[in-house]
């Protein structure tokens, strides 16, 4: 069943929203580098708490995005995150040569992206966790 409003009821809920809207604006901007000594200092602690941001951390991020840039990479990475795949399976699925594939897979371990282990005489190819995560939370946007 759909709600029924009529205009008054409208206009009031957009009044509420415009409100909400101005009062969380207002909030940000008076958080934002107060004129007043006392909040300003308090605003500069509170900052300084705050968690920095670790640039090892950030120079790995950038190091991963940098390999997942390419399509095919990509497409490994995903084929990864449902199982472990051997590169004549990843052939398969790629439709694409394995030499190439082979190639691609080399770059990803080089960079950490990926992780391999031998079962017989094949070598199977995983994601490490923290690629895993960020590809399989990118999933649900």
């Amino acid at each position: 069943m759909v709600p029924k409003y009529n205009s008054t009821t409208l206009i009031s809920k957009h009044v509420d929203m415009n409100a909400y809207i101005a009062s969380s604006f207002l909030l940000s901007i008076m958080k934002c580098c107060p004129v007043d000594k006392d909040l300003k200092e308090q605003w500069e602690h509170e900052l300084e708490n705050e968690a920095s941001i670790d640039e090892y951390e950030i120079n790995n991020l950038c190091n991963v995005f940098k390999v997942l840039s390419n399509p095919l990479r990509l497409k490994i990475a995903y084929h990864l995150l449902k199982q472990d795949y051997c590169v004549g399976a990843l052939v398969y699925l790629l439709r694409e040569k394995q030499n190439l594939v082979s190639h691609h897979l080399a770059i990803m371990k080089q960079n950490e992206v990926v992780d391999s282990y031998k079962i017989s005489r094949y070598t199977y190819y995983r994601l490490k966790p923290e690629v895993r995560l960020m590809l399989s939370s990118n999933r649900q946007l």
